[in-house]
């Protein structure tokens, strides 16, 4: 299959500061053309300079006294405020937190530093991941950097929010429902959630194991792959797709976008057409129905044991004291009414359906022989902050959070890997927009050689400097 190239090759050139790359950053000091620590303080001023965006908790960290040789080499990294880093605070953006200084960190944190990667910063988050607009009384309310009087997406917004600015070339966020991927195709970013156990565990604030993942978010594909190549600990994945490669699309992710969604949609399915792509109709409305009505209940049937085992293993305070100080409403709201309200039972059978479910989605994809689903990463650009609770659109009235949500879902519920792709931004709202490639549980690796070998066909990246922020 013979996939254009991409139209602009301005971001295949070196870039300088903000602008660049992970891979660019690394083999620019191992080279000796670029001196670590003067680029490091250069974005920590930049950092400053930015503080308005609130996308970075300060104070920023001290800069480590040596830095190892890797493939990471120098590689600035901001960190979700969930994820553990020694010496840091991990405060999940509530007061309870406030003083949780993390005592050594996180095993993927580890494998990044051992990389020679440099944590720069931790980001702002929605309170205890719970919620899709970052917005939080304890650390501000990030702004997104096409356009600050709207949201970043989250939970993961912050660190979103960092990577577009250019303050590091890679995030790491989590992902329970798209925390991961929503946010980065709000701010025209790479964001890839693999599936549950490709990453190690351990050191993250998690309300639900079953299906909350770390995952990265670059500003390039390559820098994706470099970063799960040291998460994952394996070779990196390099482009490969099968000649007759066919992608599923399902009918509910095509009804009801945001007109510029629907225009990106229809385009990236006529460039990756043209270029020998069939695509497949593969319904998979009923999976996605039925795995919504779970969705809460896996949450809840793990929430209070996930934070529990966090705070314990931490010396934190008690889970009543943590409820009774969150600053968010929303998240008070929903901790009050989710805690306890899930028996065993019933948790139990929301386990069996979701095996059930991951079942057929495999008997269906195997009997179209897709490798892949397509669909818009979120079915609307990045909304104002004023519409944090309700929105318009096409004329109607909706829900933020469930909107912004309505496609991603499904990823996180099932255990599916997805990965979210800059396409470029709407001729309407001149915002971002993300297109999300999602295969089965454990396909991780032909997944991302699959997108590899599409995305310069598809993708278009502003990088920071010319991101027309206001």
């Amino acid at each position: 299959m013979s996939f254009i190239k991409a139209a602009e090759t301005q971001h295949r050139a070196q870039p300088e500061g903000r602008d660049l790359t992970a891979l660019a950053t690394a083999a620019a000091v191992a080279g000796g053309s670029l001196e670590p620590r003067r680029h490091l303080r250069e974005l920590q001023q930049l950092s400053g300079q930015l503080a308005g965006y609130d996308a970075v908790i300060p104070p920023l960290p001290a800069l480590p006294s040596t830095m190892l040789p890797g493939h990471l080499n120098g590689v600035p990294v901001m960190v979700k405020d969930n994820i553990d880093v020694a010496g840091a605070p991990t405060t999940a953006g509530t007061p309870a937190l406030a003083n949780n200084i993390a005592e050594r960190n996180a095993p993927l944190i580890d494998r990044l530093t051992r990389a020679g990667a440099v944590i720069t910063g931790k980001n702002v988050m929605h309170e205890l991941a719970l919620g899709a607009t970052s917005d939080n009384p304890v650390h501000g309310f990030p702004k997104n950097p096409w356009d600050p009087g709207r949201i970043c997406g989250g939970s993961s917004g912050g660190t979103a929010a960092a990577v577009a600015l250019g303050l590091a070339p890679v995030g790491i966020g989590t992902d329970t429902g798209g925390s991961v991927r929503m946010p980065a195709a709000l701010c025209g970013l790479f964001g890839f959630r693999p599936s549950p156990g490709r990453y190690p565990d351990g050191g993250i604030l998690s309300l639900t194991p079953t299906r909350d993942t770390a995952g990265p978010m670059t500003r390039t594909l390559q820098d994706l792959l470099l970063v799960d190549s040291v998460l994952a600990s394996r070779p990196a994945v390099s482009a490969h797709i099968d000649q007759s490669v066919r992608i599923g699309i399902s009918p509910c992710h095509r009804v009801d976008l945001h007109p510029d969604v629907a225009e990106k949609y229809r385009q990236v399915q006529a460039a990756l057409a043209a270029n020998g792509a069939r695509f497949v109709d593969v319904d998979i409305d009923s999976i996605v129905k039925d795995a919504a009505e779970i969705a809460t209940v896996i949450l809840w049937g793990e929430a209070a044991d996930g934070l529990e085992h966090y705070l314990r293993t931490h010396n934190g305070p008690t889970l009543q004291e943590l409820v009774q100080t969150i600053a968010s409403v929303d998240v008070r709201q929903l901790l009050v009414a989710g805690l306890s309200s899930v028996d065993r039972a019933e948790y139990q059978a929301a386990l069996q359906t979701r095996q059930r479910l991951r079942e057929e989605l495999q008997r269906r994809l195997d009997a179209f022989n897709v490798k892949a689903l397509m669909f818009p990463t979120v079915p609307v650009v990045a909304p104002l902050a004023e519409q944090s609770e309700w929105m318009e659109l096409n004329g109607k009235v909706v829900p933020t959070f469930p909107t912004l949500i309505r496609h991603s879902d499904l990823g996180g519920i099932l255990g599916l890997p997805g990965i979210s792709v800059p396409v470029g931004t709407g001729t309407l709202s001149h915002l971002p927009v993300g297109m999300e490639f999602s295969s089965l549980s454990g396909t991780d690796n032909d997944l991302l050689a699959l997108v590899a070998a599409i995305e310069p066909g598809i993708a278009q990246v502003t990088p920071p400097s010319k991101i027309p922020m206001s």
